[in-house]
């Protein structure tokens, strides 16, 4: 904890999208706080495994993950921190020339979101790395979860139709009791009028 409250602020600031431009003895004393903090945390086996895969992120739609981002990160903290989405999707679009690290990425996000930066960047990673693998770069969960949308878009969509075609037939079958109703009423009347003619 204290490890990480004296060095995790300098790191956000130096990195996150030029808010803050620290001396470069500065940024290497932050980056080595982050390479032992990383080393720490690997001995306490704090990251997953998939950790061990590599994204690469020319290979991903943005435009799908970041949707994506926003949202997790909202429902992590509670409330909508646009400065914290932001400083993510910056450090995936802009990744280092050795490629993007998900350790130091959860080691950042940290920062923002303390504990629940694990989980975060786990499920993110996990995402990256099926995304990379499709022709589209979108995830499969994502496909898979827009199939099951459109899916039940059409289950409801019958059921409306069901649902009409069933109105209109009760609708049918109850002026088609009505016409037999008042052909029968007619039909009396037209008996009624030819006995009290025959007793004229």
């Amino acid at each position: 904890g204290g490890v990480l409250a004296r060095w995790v602020p300098g790191v956000v600031l130096s990195m996150a999208g030029n808010f803050f431009r620290g001396s470069s003895t500065d940024q290497v004393k932050c980056i080595n706080a982050e390479q032992r903090l990383i080393k720490e945390l690997e001995k306490k086996s704090r990251f997953p495994e998939h950790f061990a895969k590599k994204v690469d992120m020319s290979k991903v739609s943005m435009d799908v993950m970041k949707p994506w981002i926003a949202q997790r990160i909202t429902e992590e903290l509670g409330f909508e921190d646009e400065i914290v989405v932001d400083y993510c999707i910056t450090q995936l679009e802009n990744p280092p020339a050795k490629g993007l690290d998900p350790k130091m990425l959860q080691v950042n996000m940290t920062a923002f979101m303390e504990r629940k930066a694990a989980k975060f960047c786990s499920e993110l990673w996990t995402h990256l790395l099926s995304a990379q693998d499709s022709p589209v770069g979108v995830p499969r969960q994502f496909i898979e979860q827009k199939k099951d949308d459109l899916r039940q878009k059409r289950e409801e969509a019958d059921r409306v139709q069901e649902e009409l075609k069933r109105r209109r037939q009760e609708l049918e079958e109850a002026k088609g009791g009505e016409r037999a109703t008042s052909r029968s009423r007619s039909r009396g009347q037209e008996h009624t009028e030819r006995r009290r003619r025959r007793f004229e």
